[in-house]
């Protein structure tokens, strides 16, 4: 017999993953409509390309996004996320110089004749 709450925390988790998906649904690339079918390419009369849900029917409820706006989307995504990653790269290489140069004015402050072979 299973404890009813891990069965509650289990349901909860998963209603929260389904806001996820539907809350990001027109955002990016789909990973799954929010009707619960599944994302396939499709390309329409004119040729533009399309990530829709595989039952798509424009009711609403079912996600139909365009290629090259969703590519767009997880490009910029991308550009933010390695624009952030360079930032802190810059801040942690200025705290390694900071440290080297306190390590050296230590250095130069602990020299004396019994342990400048420490630091040789």
């Amino acid at each position: 017999m299973t404890d009813p709450y891990y069965a509650d925390v289990k349901q909860h988790r998963r209603d929260a993953d389904w806001r996820d998906c539907v809350l990001y649904a027109h955002h990016k690339i789909p990973k799954k409509c929010t009707s619960g079918g599944p994302i396939r390419l499709e390309t329409d009369e004119q040729g533009v390309s399309y990530y829709e849900c595989k039952e798509f029917q424009d009711d609403g409820f079912h996600i139909r996004h365009r290629c090259f706006d969703a590519i767009e989307e997880e490009v910029e995504e991308l550009k933010d996320e390695v624009a952030d990653q360079a930032k802190s790269r810059m801040k942690m290489e200025d705290e390694i110089k900071k440290m080297r140069e306190e390590i050296n004015l230590l250095k130069e402050f602990v020299k004396c004749p019994r342990c400048c072979a420490l630091f040789k």
